[in-house]
């Protein structure tokens, strides 16, 4: 044994040396990391159980100036099972059927496949599927995926102004965009226990310390009177076959924009579907060569320079004047002698250019300015274009007298707008306003309050020019926007647009700018058309039958509106019935002339008006399609002869 020990003396050595230094080793290394990785392998091990979440604020609502709702985020709940796991399959089935009043079975033939994602309803708001919702916990299997969508219930109302959010949670155009940040919520972080098998189980600590919402906007639009104005600009462009349409509506005294829209639109809900085109809101973005409205600006500037008076009288060469030996004025139609009045009225660009070259051309490009052409209105909303009005030193012979009819200047037609607000509310330029208020937690409060930018003109002028608007609705260019009964004032425009280089004779755009009630004035409308059909080119024939329709639907939603007797109404058509008759007394056809005489409407239906109104051959145009009537323009006891025509209005009594 000795020898045999001898003989592996030296491996058995070796393997106890061996031994010992790889035990020093292990033992070494279990003292270093319990001393100097204990804190680390720590970390790692909590980590390991649990898992960390982003969580985002709920993006801030946007509503209109009353409250209502245009642009929400809603939590959307989709319900599906993994089937190659324990599911209960009856429960599940039963649940769905009984929720959505399903055969039960639709519900078991999808649970019979064996897959591991099968989705059994798409995304439903929290109403659509409580029942579920309530009973997730207790039905085995079933697994719900919550999200967070924007929502926009009115769908294409005020789109443009509105915007839409992306797939990314970034606001795209309007609103949305403008004040994203605002908007958009704060970020926290959500940390879950996951078991074992990774699955994540509820939230632990403190759901989400440093979240926050969004803030909340509240707009100046009016959702009512927003329907309104989108419904007459749809109809107005299907009618005139024009490319687009855009208007808007102001409030003149505050700038508050009630109502901006502009046609084709799109549904943000769905905006993948829509062209990029349609996202564009052309009240702002696009800039066009006014033509005749703005000739209220001329207007102005002729009568601030105290050097005209509105009755003062200028030769309008029956309709051509050479002002330049290459170049001729014309008038729409042929006129000798015109007051100042009278040029405004029927668009004499013939007395424009005469009463410019005595006033110079300075005073012109003094009230553009003055009124913020070429300039920014400064509306928080995105890709405003500022229009083009060149310095003036870099106006020609023909800038003066072009500039003041509408040309060589180019705006868009919130700026319009905004200087048609200081005609109607005694000379002082609003500033337009698209936010009414915005709260929000940690939002730094600021002033929205209606601030006017500079007075333009003195109160008498402002008087004198909605005296001429109203002319122009009763005697001139814009007779489509008359409403018997209600004082409109306004002026249309019939521009040529400026394509490849050149003047286009068979493309134009039509704009009508509208004050109304003139002798009180609450809305500022305008309204332009691009490219609508030749004959219905000019500004009379497509804007300003946009506006009378949107006038008549504000008459009907505002009982404040009341009707007011029109100047030229006959005196006899307010005499009584007897008064009219008398002279007829002594003649054989008393009876067939009382037959033929205005009956009274009050109070009566649509169907009965018209009825009543046939048998006399008299021609009814209701404001309105329910209710009663509760006022004519024509008085009963008029005598009816030939192609009289009586306006209605109808209201819920």
């Amino acid at each position: 044994m000795t020898r045999l020990y001898s003989f592996y003396q030296f491996r058995v050595r070796f393997i106890s040396a061996l031994f010992f230094i790889c035990s020093i080793a292990i033992l070494g290394k279990m003292l270093y990391v319990q001393s100097f990785q204990a804190a680390d392998l720590r970390q790692k091990t909590i980590d390991a159980g649990f898992t960390e979440r982003s969580v985002r604020g709920s993006r801030g609502n946007i509503s209109d100036r009353n409250g209502q709702i245009l642009a929400e985020t809603v939590k959307t709940y989709t319900f599906w099972v993994n089937t190659q796991k324990d599911v209960d399959r009856n429960a599940i089935a039963t649940l769905f059927s009984t929720t959505f009043n399903q055969p039960l079975d639709i519900y078991q033939n999808l649970l019979s496949k064996r897959k591991k994602y099968i989705p059994l309803t798409k995304a439903l708001n929290r109403t659509q599927c409580l029942p579920i919702l309530e009973k997730l916990k207790e039905t085995k299997g079933l697994q719900c995926d919550v999200s967070a969508n924007r929502y926009y219930p009115f769908h294409n109302l005020a789109s443009q102004v509105i915007g839409y959010v992306d797939r990314d949670h970034k606001g795209q155009f309007g609103i949305e965009r403008q004040f994203d940040p605002l908007l958009n919520g704060k970020t926290s972080n959500l940390i879950f226990n996951r078991s074992a098998n990774g699955t994540l189980r509820k939230a632990i600590i403190d759901q989400h310390p440093t979240a926050e919402n969004g803030a909340d906007i509240q707009l100046t639009i009016d959702a009512n009177i927003q329907t309104i104005l989108l419904d007459a600009l749809k109809q107005g462009m299907k009618r005139s076959g024009a490319l687009t349409a855009n208007g808007v509506i102001l409030n003149p005294f505050t700038g508050d924009i009630l109502a901006m829209a502009s046609v084709p639109d799109f549904d943000p809900n769905a905006y993948g579907k829509y062209d990029v085109s349609t996202f564009a809101n052309r009240t702002i973005s696009d800039s066009y060569e006014p033509g005749s409205t703005f000739k209220l600006i001329s207007m102005t500037a002729a009568l601030e320079s105290g050097v005209f008076t509105s009755e003062d009288k200028f030769f309008c060469e029956n309709g051509e004047y050479q002002i330049l030996p290459s170049k001729i004025i014309h008038d729409h139609e042929p006129h000798g002698d015109l007051s100042l009045s009278d040029i405004f009225i029927y668009s004499s660009n013939i007395g424009l250019a005469k009463m410019v070259d005595q006033m110079g051309a300075q005073h012109i490009y003094d009230y553009a300015r003055k009124f913020g052409f070429g300039i920014r209105t400064g509306v928080p909303l995105p890709s405003e274009a500022s229009g083009v009005l060149r310095e003036f030193n870099e106006w020609t012979r023909l800038s003066g007298p072009f500039v003041s009819i509408g040309q060589e200047i180019s705006i868009n037609t919130l700026q319009l707008a905004v200087a048609y607000s200081a005609a109607a509310n005694g000379g002082y330029l609003p500033n337009a306003r698209i936010i009414k208020n915005i709260s929000g937690n940690g939002y730094e409060e600021r002033d929205y309050s209606p601030k006017p930018v500079r007075k333009v003109m003195t109160r008498e002028t402002s008087g004198i020019l909605l005296s001429m608007m109203e002319d122009v609705v009763n005697h001139g260019t814009a007779n489509k926007a008359r409403i018997p009964g209600f004082r409109i004032g306004g002026k249309t425009g019939t521009a040529e647009k400026f394509v490849n280089g050149a003047y286009s004779k068979r493309e134009f755009i039509s704009s009508f700018a509208a004050v109304f009630p003139i002798d009180n004035p609450k809305y500022v409308c305008v309204i332009s058309v691009d490219s609508p059909k030749y004959g219905y080119h000019w500004g009379n024939e497509t804007a300003a039958p946009i506006v009378k329709e949107i006038f008549e639907r504000l008459i009907i939603n505002n009982k404040e509106f009341i009707p007011v007797t029109p100047k030229e109404m006959p005196q006899f058509a307010h005499t009584t019935i007897s008064q009219q008759i008398a002279p007829m007394l002594a003649t054989a056809d008393v009876v067939q002339m009382q037959n033929n005489l205005v009956p009274n409407f009050l109070g009566k239906t649509l169907k009965q008006t018209i009825q009543e109104a046939k048998d006399l051959g008299l021609i009814i145009n209701p404001v309105g399609t329910s209710g009663r009537v509760v006022w004519q323009s024509v008085s009963p006891g008029q005598l009816v002869d030939g192609a009289l025509a009586c306006t209605i209005k109808l209201e819920s009594i």
